[in-house]
Parts: structure tokens; C-alpha cells; sequence
């Protein structure tokens, strides 16, 4: 089985341009637009004026893995007793459903654990949970505030948000982008927040009967908030994460061009497959995945954020 779908499923390919042909470095291009070229012709000659300016980042993949074993025993004498085989052959997990469950929570896992690393990896952590992938808001968001080469606004992290502060914070973060992220169309960008955030901004909707005004709507059952016609979505998955760093009520904001993000693997790699088998003598199903992943942005002028 191919972990292609782990990378390239709704959850990644809605946050990240994906790039899936990365077996180690990769370029990544941005043209800067071109103005003040027009001259009044004065005759005959060529005068050059400006030129195309390319921008290039590189983007590295890194080598992860997973390994897990799964024993029979741990299913004798529980409500999942009855899939095992008979006979001898109750050791053996290969081809039951239960392989099928411990296939799919792995696969869940990869996707969950890819999605941590991709925001708040950081390979100088002692942490083996977080040191395989620079993160995001770990690594790549600080430097950059640090540099003073993106815009922060500072949203008081770890305290509760008051009634309307939500969303002085998210005009706050879209006022102080650069003018090229501001100019761009609102379906190429979007904002993504934190729980906190995204509750917070609903009550001052509610509060201001701001939903009759377009900000709220309903689609498929799920209620989506906008700002500024941009979807403003909730990452529900960085509280959970910040606040196990040690932030509660992590109140970040992230506005951005959704090309602007990518995330790297290479799906070529041989290696790049969940193998399963069994050994009789061990009397264990063992699993194991090998892939290569990793994350950067393309122009720092398309970000602009809040923690």
C-alpha cells in the first residue's frame, strides 16, 4: 500500500501545495512582477531598463518511519475474540480484520503525526515526537518575525480572548500583510486560526448579528465564517498541540496564499509503502512504513501572522 493518499488526502492538499516528486532538495521558484519599464521613445537605439528577478527557496525532504507489532493475545478473551483463525493459526493476524484496523489506524496516525511535524516540528528538539521536520510556527514563522521579514501581531497567547478582540485581531493580521498578499484574489488565500480564535470571532458574529451580513454561512451541514470574503478555518489540531507545548489557549493566526505553503515527499521512492507481515515464531503482525517528508514556504512577502 502506497502512501501516496496519506499526503495527497483533503486534510493536506487544502493546506499545502504538494509536491510529490522531492527525492532529497528541490527548488522552488517566485517572479517578482516587473513595473517602470515604459520609456518615451526617443529615437532609434535599445535601452534596457529592469529586469526578471527570480526568487528561489529550496525545499528538503527528510527520512521518517513507523513501526508497529500487534500480538494475538491481546485480543483473547475480548469481544474481538471472533476474528481470530482457529487452530494453530490463531497467532496469525495476516488477513483478518484486524489487520485491516491496525492498517487503517496507522494510516490515520501518518497523516495526523504529518500534519504535527508540518506546524510545529523543530529538528533541534530533544523531543522524538517533534525533531524529524522543521515546523511552521516552531521554527520557520519565529525566524522570520525575528528577521522582521513578515508582519506579527501579537494576540496574547495563552489568555482568554474578550468580546470583540477576535476580530480586531484578524483586521490586525490582514492590515499589516505586504500589498502583494494583499492584492491577491481572497479564493487563492485563506486565514487559518486556532480554536480559541475561531470561537472567539463567532461570538463577536453572533454578539453583532454579523451572520446576516454574509461572514457566516452553511455549507454541507458545516458552518464556515469569512472575513473579508476570505474562509476563516479553524485548526482545531494546533490547540490541542500548542497547549501540550506548554501554550494554552494558543490564539495564532495564519494569513496566507494557499500556494505559498508546500509540502514535499516523494512518492517515487520504493520505500514509500506501509509493508505488513507475520512472523510464527514471534507470534506477532508487524508494520512498517518508510517515506520522506518535509515543509517550507515559498515567499515570505505572502505570510502574515498572529501569536
Amino acid at each position: 500500500m502506497f502512501l501516496e493518499p496519506v499526503f495527497f488526502d483533503d486534510t493536506n492538499t487544502n493546506e499545502f501545495r504538494m509536491m510529490g516528486n522531492v527525492s532529497n532538495k528541490k527548488k522552488m521558484g517566485f517572479i517578482q512582477a516587473m513595473e517602470n519599464i515604459v520609456r518615451r521613445y526617443s529615437g532609434c537605439g535599445f535601452n534596457p531598463i529592469g529586469s526578471l528577478d527570480i526568487y528561489d527557496r529550496e525545499i528538503e525532504v527528510f527520512h521518517l518511519k513507523a513501526d508497529v507489532e500487534l500480538c494475538w493475545d491481546e485480543f483473547e478473551d475480548t469481544v474481538f475474540e471472533e476474528f481470530l483463525k482457529p487452530g494453530v493459526d490463531i497467532s496469525n493476524l495476516q488477513g483478518t480484520q484486524l489487520e485491516q484496523f491496525l492498517t487503517l489506524r496507522v494510516r490515520q496516525a501518518i497523516r495526523l503525526d504529518n500534519q504535527r511535524l508540518a506546524y510545529f516540528g523543530n529538528r533541534a528538539s530533544v523531543d522524538p515526537n517533534y525533531d524529524s521536520v522543521n515546523g511552521f510556527w516552531t521554527v520557520y514563522y519565529p525566524n522570520l518575525v525575528a528577521k522582521q521579514l513578515i508582519p506579527r501581531t501579537n494576540t496574547g497567547s495563552g489568555n482568554a480572548i474578550l468580546a470583540g478582540e477576535a476580530t480586531a485581531m484578524l483586521k490586525a493580521v490582514v492590515d499589516q500583510a505586504d500589498i502583494r498578499l494583499k492584492s491577491m484574489p481572497a479564493s487563492m488565500k485563506r486565514i487559518n486560526v486556532t480554536g480559541s480564535v475561531w470561537e472567539a470571532y463567532h461570538n463577536d458574529l453572533e454578539n453583532s448579528g454579523g451572520g446576516d451580513a454574509g461572514r457566516s454561512m452553511l455549507i454541507n451541514g458545516e458552518e464556515v465564517l469569512y472575513f473579508r470574503g476570505m474562509v476563516v478555518n479553524p485548526m482545531w489540531r494546533w490547540d490541542e498541540i500548542a497547549t501540550a507545548l506548554g501554550t494554552p489557549l494558543p490564539n495564532y493566526i495564519e494569513y496566507v496564499a494557499l500556494a505559498n505553503k508546500v509540502m514535499a515527499t516523494d512518492v517515487a521512492d520504493p520505500s514509500a509503502q506501509i509493508r505488513v507481515w507475520f512472523d510464527d515464531k514471534d507470534e506477532k503482525l508487524y508494520l512498517k512504513s518508510r517515506w520522506k517528508m518535509g515543509v517550507d514556504y515559498v515567499h515570505n512577502s505572502l505570510i502574515s501572522v498572529g501569536y
